[in-house]
């Protein structure tokens, strides 16, 4: 079972929201791009954090998702792109 941090923040020379997410007690790094923020949740790039908020149930779902699909990062992350909207 996947778990979520309810934490946040942004990396906005990625342009990214990172959250951490927890599976069986080891932790991993998820991230959301601004660009599926703007494109499937309305987002505004000047507060990706707020959109990101408004939208956590559904953006935890689908890094839930890649996560039992396997599709990790070269880093072993997990990096939300507008195509898996």
């Amino acid at each position: 079972m996947v778990h979520f941090a309810q934490s946040q923040l942004t990396d906005s020379g990625r342009e990214i929201v990172i959250f951490t997410a927890y599976i069986e007690n080891k932790s991993l790094q998820c991230a959301i791009s601004y660009e599926a923020l703007q494109d499937h949740f309305d987002g505004n790039t000047l507060k990706p954090i707020d959109t990101f908020v408004l939208n956590r149930r559904a953006i935890e779902r689908i890094a839930e998702k890649l996560i039992t699909q396997r599709r990790f990062e070269s880093d072993d992350s997990i990096l939300i792109r507008t195509s898996d909207c």
